[in-house]
């Protein structure tokens, strides 16, 4: 009789136990749920808030690439116009006008705020998106890189080909107090050299307009993308 009341008690006091153990494991598992739910939570807000920045910095770069290939184009159409000019007449009552515009370099500044904070903050796993994330690095580390090298090629062949050759000749900023004529710095832009140099950077700025042009493509396909993750 009394061993089958203590088999009885160390039973009950066995469930009691595994009881226990079952609400502690219960408990442990549901706070490790919440707080993966909690974590995944705040992930997903801070992959919004980055996404948000980068819409509006993809806003940013494709208005100022657009305006800035729409003054590049400016910029060759002057220098085309005092490499191909015929007659004087064609170019001298805007000689100095398209001396300046010539004399001018292209460039740009390209907003990357939500790209350093991505990277600096190691959040670049927080885009799901695969396809999202490859154009988002390719745009970052790749065309942004290629458009900068070649706005800095042209900055260079400007200033340490074109501006010095031209100031052999006459003062590249129209200066009211120039002894240079209108006709002499026509005859110096018949020059073989000055107009070689003058379509040398010609060339220079069509092909940065080119990778502007890609650049502003790429752009442009990232920020629909980026729109449409964010609006799911």
């Amino acid at each position: 009789m009394g061993e089958s009341v203590t088999k009885e008690r160390f039973q009950g006091l066995f469930l009691k136990y595994v009881i226990e153990i079952l609400i502690i494991f219960i408990g442990i598992s549901i706070s490790f749920l919440f707080d993966e739910w909690r974590d995944s939570r705040k992930d997903e807000q801070t992959a919004f808030k980055h996404l948000s920045i980068l819409r509006s910095n993809l806003k940013q770069d494709t208005f100022l690439l657009s305006q800035t290939i729409k003054m590049a184009k400016n910029l060759i159409q002057s220098s085309n116009k005092l490499a191909y000019f015929k007659s004087e007449k064609e170019i001298s009552d805007s000689i100095n006008f398209h001396i300046d515009k010539a004399a001018s370099y292209i460039g740009i500044n390209f907003n990357q705020t939500a790209f350093e904070e991505i990277k600096g903050s190691a959040n670049t796993n927080l885009i799901k998106n695969d396809s999202l994330k490859r154009a988002f690095l390719g745009y970052y580390t790749s065309m942004i890189k290629v458009c900068n090298e070649w706005t800095a090629v042209d900055k260079t062949h400007t200033m340490d080909q074109l501006i010095p050759e031209m100031n052999n000749y006459f003062p590249v900023v129209d200066d009211k107090f120039s002894l240079v004529t209108t006709k002499e710095k026509i005859a110096a832009l018949r020059t073989k050299k000055l107009r070689n140099i003058l379509l040398a950077n010609v060339v220079y700025k069509k092909a940065t307009i080119d990778v502007m042009l890609m650049t502003n493509n790429s752009a442009t396909k990232l920020l629909k993308r980026v729109e449409a993750e964010l609006n799911k």
